[in-house]
């Protein structure tokens, strides 16, 4: 649609577009159910793979040869270890400095080899990836005869069905940056200089590239062209990052920061071959060492970019160290980066390194637990990233058996310790996190059928708001509500909360929210709370009659609504048998059904008094019985029908055939 603006002065005529300003909105793609069923799926399959892999791993640990290995590196001071009475966190340091001094890691080979295989090859060259590296140490600890335990991050598939989408293009946006840092600490391994940085950015392209670079920036219209030429003919890693039209570069800042990010990339490129170069071309090399000295190294950089060189802690040990508390405590032991004691750290390095911690398992015995909770301090950031708890329990049930049968007593005391950490998370500095919080709220974010009672005690504040416990919340229903549950609203209570009826919402929702229908004389919804309730009281069948309601029928909203001395039979066709025998019954309704709009009532099966429930059920069975029976025969009367008509037709050809017609046509045409 176009849209104009006329101004006439002395017969001139002006006119504006403004089609071209008018900004579309994006359509929403929402993920079907069919997708996040998917997805949901995936997420467990994966979570099922790593905790294999996990116990791969761990089993690998207990190699004996493994450990004897290690055993015969170690110094004899370090053997003293085993034996302290009260092991504390500061008599693992000198372990766990040899450790690290002797071991290191080394760039991921792209060839996934068996755990068994990897360890023994990271003990021979010692240097391997961070699994290996950190395998070894929980190897060498369970040699000294600690208890130790091999912990991991899941770094499990997402549960929504485009965040994994969303990140697998960051990262392979990112992958490119990485090339940046040239060296890397030991917690992963940096990417090394392959011979592919050699040829795409050798010295002397490197340099004319640089100088041409530089001359450009010195005027404008020369610095446009030149850029222009510059990108469309040799394209870079950089271009390829942040693709950039040469005929859009139309301002100065543009062409100023491409050409910038190119020196820069150009240059950090050479910073990290220089050791592969060196010995090809040490003049060339030497002619770039005054922009190299310009520019900062990897290691001092401190950007965001900067700090993912890091990496996120994937790996680690957890040794029990009797001396700490009274009872004993897991340390966190990390051997990569030589940090001890280090469990506080664990999830600001994760969150540096975009990397979330959903499941943090611990391996020992061939078993498995969740240690989540002693990591991570902001649960309400992790827990709808986590699958349904049933499901997880579930699966952990017999690996927690196993692990708690290799560590012993501990495994209880640990428990408990977990669940005081659940127990007593620090209140969240924001309000959004108090949405769906599990152990705080604000009045602000309590639905529309929940209330606050009793309000309080008041915790703290968030940006003025009070927070309360979420014990506090409560869950409203009218008197119909409450009947599903087995109770009724008690005499002259006043209701909790009334809900003005919405002029907007659907018949059907109109009936669900109201429980059908009911409401006060302006039509609004009254609600009541659980502490205004009591148990329900029903009149109790007596002589074989079923009591029933105004309707002539009884309201089976659940088993809790049934009268005392009566049983709810979900059969087909029961109707029919009860009225055969003589007994009284009520026709059992449960709900509504919503069909074009209307809701009607829905029936199933019927209530008798329990003394008559195994008279109807012989009958019923025998009714069945005789029921199938007659289908068959009528099915078998049926088939022999179809039968006769057939040999009857086929006759009949024949005769016909024999008189007026020939026998190989015949057969000709019924071929």
């Amino acid at each position: 649609m176009k849209d104009f603006q006329e101004d006439s002065v002395d017969g001139v005529s002006i006119e504006f577009d403004i089609s071209n300003c008018l900004t579309k909105r994006k359509p929403v793609k929402r993920a079907t159910a069919e997708e996040k069923n998917f997805a949901e799926f995936v997420h467990k399959a994966h979570l099922l793979c790593l905790l294999g892999r996990g116990r791969l791993v761990d089993s690998a640990c207990d190699d004996p040869l493994i450990q004897a290995s290690l055993l015969s590196l170690l110094p004899t001071s370090l053997l003293k270890i085993a034996d302290s009475p009260k092991l504390t966190a500061s008599n693992l340091s000198p372990l766990v400095s040899w450790f690290h001094n002797n071991f290191h890691v080394r760039s991921p080979i792209a060839a996934e080899t068996p755990c068994h295989l990897a360890l023994a090859s990271t003990l021979e060259t010692r240097e391997g990836s961070t699994e290996a590296v950190a395998a070894l140490y929980v190897a060498l600890c369970r040699a000294l005869n600690l208890t130790t335990r091999f912990v991991s991050i899941l770094d499990v598939a997402s549960l929504k069905p485009d965040a994994d989408k969303s990140e697998s293009i960051t990262e392979v946006g990112s992958k490119r940056l990485k090339d940046v840092f040239g060296s890397s600490t030991l917690m992963v391994a940096g990417p090394s200089c392959s011979s592919e940085c050699t040829e795409k950015s050798s010295p002397d392209k490197l340099r004319k590239r640089l100088f041409e670079s530089q001359d450009s920036l010195t005027t404008d219209k020369p610095k446009i062209e030149k850029s222009e030429v510059f990108m469309s003919e040799a394209p870079t890693e950089t271009s390829e990052l942040f693709p950039v039209k040469s005929e859009e570069l139309k301002r100065k800042g543009d062409v100023e920061f491409q050409m910038q990010l190119e020196m820069a990339m150009s240059a950090t490129a050479i910073e990290s071959c220089k050791i592969s170069t060196a010995s090809e071309s040490p003049s060339t090399s030497s002619n770039l060492t005054p922009l190299s000295k310009r520019l900062k190294k990897s290691n001092g950089i401190s950007t965001a970019i900067g700090s993912k060189k890091v990496g996120a802690p994937l790996y680690w040990a957890e040794v029990f160290c009797s001396g700490e508390n009274l009872t004993g405590k897991w340390v966190h032991v990390d051997a990569v980066n030589a940090i001890v004691d280090g469990e506080h750290k664990v999830e600001a390095a994760a969150a540096a390194c975009k990397k979330s911690l959903r499941y943090v398992v611990a391996f020992a015995g061939h078993g498995a637990k969740d240690v989540t909770g002693r990591y991570c301090t902001k649960w309400y950031k992790v827990a709808s990233s986590r699958i349904n708890s049933i499901w997880w329990d579930a699966v952990l049930a017999p690996l927690k058996e196993l692990e708690s049968g290799a560590t012993g007593a501990r495994s209880s005391l640990e428990d408990i310790e977990l669940q005081t950490r659940a127990l007593t998370e620090p209140l969240p500095t924001n309000q959004q996190a108090y949405r769906n919080h599990h152990l705080y709220v604000i009045e602000r974010w309590v639905k529309k059928y929940q209330i606050l009672y009793p309000k309080g005690p008041v915790l703290g504040f968030c940006s003025g708001h009070a927070v309360y416990p979420r014990t506090c919340v409560q869950t409203l229903h009218t008197k119909q509500g409450w009947l599903r549950e087995g109770l009724q609203v008690k005499d002259a209570e006043v209701p909790a909360k009334v809900l003005k009826r919405s002029q907007k919402c659907s018949k059907e929702e109109d009936a669900d929210d109201n429980d059908n229908g009911e409401e006060d004389h302006q039509g609004n919804t009254v609600l009541y709370g659980k502490w205004q309730t009591e148990p329900l009281v029903l009149p109790r069948a007596v002589n074989g009659i079923v009591p029933k309601n105004e309707r002539g029928r009884v309201d089976v909203w659940s088993e809790k609504c049934l009268p005392p001395g009566t049983v709810h039979l979900r059969l087909p066709r029961v109707v029919h048998v009860a009225r055969r025998l003589g007994i009284d019954f009520a026709h059992a309704f449960v709900g509504f059904e919503f069909k074009n709009g209307q809701s009607f009532p829905l029936f199933e099966g019927i209530v008798v008094c329990t003394e008559f429930k195994d008279a109807v059920l012989q009958a019923y069975l025998e009714e069945e019985e005789r029921r199938e029976s007659e289908e068959k025969r009528k099915n078998e009367a049926q088939a022999l029908l179809k039968w006769y008509q057939l040999l009857s037709s086929i006759i009949t050809r024949q005769r016909l055939n024999s008189a007026y017609g020939d026998g190989e046509a015949f057969s000709e045409s019924d071929k």
